[in-house]
């Protein structure tokens, strides 16, 4: 599926924003991305180029169109993680939340990843903005995961505002996982 993002007269910050929304929506393959500032389009090059997608840039005089070509070889079709704790194992808590930690810090170092994670519980914490797991997870997020984060339970925890990646998810996209999906792996 083709999608269009207009990032013209958009601050740097704010057009980033936006290309990671897009580069999240399911099923999009390609996007076709309108610029106006040749800074803006460098920032957006060099996201794309880290989340390997092939590009091609059309410019004229007072505008550029980047179209790319997402790169999703890499994820594992109809496997996704559900994460209720943002601790892994039972036993020491400290352990416990070091260990998932590294689980998605080195996972972003996989070219393969899952097509979703849901987070739920405390889970959610690891998709806020102080998260060690953060670096980790926007990088499985560039390589096409579907990172899903449960609305409810962000207000329960009043980290709503807070959220650093990913998307804000219903109990409908968890029912949806283990209905669409072959392997749904517990963490």
């Amino acid at each position: 599926m083709k999608s269009t993002v207009d990032l013209q007269g958009l601050t740097p910050e704010l057009a980033q924003q936006a290309l990671h929304q897009a580069l999240n929506q399911a099923g999009v393959t390609t996007l076709e991305i309108q610029c106006s500032d040749e800074a803006v389009t460098q920032t957006i090059l060099e996201l794309l180029a880290k989340s390997e997608a092939e590009c091609e840039l059309l410019s004229a005089k007072e505008s550029q169109v980047i179209i790319a070509n997402l790169n999703h070889d890499g994820v594992m079709d109809s496997t996704s993680l559900v994460v209720g704790s943002d601790q892994m194992g039972q036993g020491d808590d400290v352990i416990g939340t070091k260990l998932m930690n590294a689980f998605f810090n080195v996972s972003g170092d996989y070219k393969q990843v899952p097509q979703s994670i849901f987070f739920l519980n405390t889970g959610v914490k690891l998709t806020v903005a102080d998260s060690p797991a953060l670096g980790g997870l926007q990088a499985l997020q560039q390589k096409g995961c579907d990172l899903i984060v449960c609305g409810t339970c962000l207000d329960y925890f009043s980290l709503s505002e807070e959220l650093a990646v990913g998307r804000v998810g219903t109990m409908h996209d968890l029912i949806s996982i283990y209905h669409n999906q072959t392997k749904v792996i517990a963490l």
